[in-house]
């Protein structure tokens, strides 16, 4: 069986949306999937929903032939099993939908964030290494025409820039060699927990992440309450999700109190889940019959928390970045101008 790679959040949101639209409107779940088939922009989109099709016509449930495919996240899968066994698999693949599609904005905004500071970091890079490899090679000409030389930090750094220049191949290669290291690293998943831990618990970072996991875990509640989902069996499917341990803890606490035979709002507090005044709201809710809207909009909250936290990040990091490399360049020309200007007054 021919093996795809695995969908990206837009796609899968993609799936889960045309189901989503083909299944309320009496369409059988093999028809949608021929539908959607045949309306496939690309042969690897056909093949997969071909392979699909097939796994549905020979028996399989909907959830199984979604494992086979061997494309899509673990929480889909479980969750269309839980929707087939509810009868609401429309629902589910709606709330699917928009579940994926938020994931999908969240994780183009932080590489957007991100984008700009590396990539000025990396051009300020490279302006240090001419600036050290090539301009102060000329003014040491300048000085030796003027009988002096330079002496100091300025012979040094140009001593340093003249070793990069000379080593600038095996720079090159080793700075490849580094970035596809760095490209295993980031496939292998326990490197990926180990990366996910420490940015989960530093100071700088940590408020960042816990808000993206309380925004994923408000939308897995809102998809679950909403689809008449069994909550207990929600909520561990929802801890894969979240890929956060300080939270995933929290989780099991929550599932220890509705074992105790606390409801939802309840548990939520003694997991000490969400912030205080949104555990409340949560207690009225739960109250009136509207928490699925609830989560809905604290999932929504936290998410706009989490990216106005990564922007001010972000934005705190540039003019850092700008002070630095200012810095930086106006020693390296203070170093050279200064003894250049003594030399021209002795001249005059």
């Amino acid at each position: 069986m021919k093996k795809y790679k695995s969908l990206t959040n837009s796609e899968t949101a993609s799936f889960c949306g045309q189901l989503a639209l083909l299944l309320p409107a009496g369409i059988t779940l093999l028809e949608g999937i021929q539908l959607m088939e045949a309306d496939a922009a690309s042969d690897e989109g056909k093949e997969l929903l071909a392979q699909i099709e097939a796994s549905l016509i020979s028996g399989k449930k909907f959830c199984e032939a979604l494992a086979a495919a061997n494309v899509f996240p673990n929480y889909v899968i479980s969750m269309s099993l839980l929707g087939e066994e509810a009868g609401k698999l429309d629902i589910v693949m709606a709330k699917l939908a928009d579940y994926y599609a938020q994931q999908a904005s969240i994780a183009a905004a932080i590489k957007n964030a991100v984008r700009y500071p590396i990539i000025m970091l990396c051009l300020m890079t490279v302006i240090l290494i001419v600036l050290l490899a090539k301009v102060l090679p000329v003014f040491n000409q300048v000085f030796s025409q003027l009988g002096s030389g330079l002496t100091g930090f300025s012979l040094t750094l140009m001593k340093i820039g003249g070793g990069l220049q000379a080593i600038s191949g095996v720079f090159v290669c080793i700075f490849a060699a580094f970035a596809v290291v760095l490209f295993i690293l980031s496939k292998n998943a326990k490197c990926r927990r180990r990366l996910r831990r420490i940015l989960h618990s530093c100071f700088l970072t940590k408020n960042l992440f816990t808000d993206i996991a309380y925004s994923r875990f408000a939308g897995a509640m809102a998809m679950i309450v909403s689809s008449g989902i069994d909550i207990f069996k929600g909520i561990g499917l929802a801890d894969a999700i979240i890929e956060n341990e300080l939270i995933s803890k929290k989780l099991v606490t929550l599932q220890n109190a509705l074992l105790d035979g606390d409801d939802v709002s309840e548990a939520i507090k003694k997991a000490e889940i969400f912030h205080a005044q949104h555990r409340r709201l949560l207690q009225i809710s739960c109250k009136t019959g509207d928490s699925d809207r609830v989560f809905t909009k604290l999932s929504e909250y936290y998410e706009n928390a989490a990216m106005n936290r990564l922007q001010r990040l972000v934005s705190a990091i540039e003019p850092c970045l700008v002070i630095i490399f200012s810095f930086t360049v106006g020693i390296i020309l203070m170093s050279v101008i200064m003894p250049l200007i003594g030399i021209m007054s002795n001249i005059q």
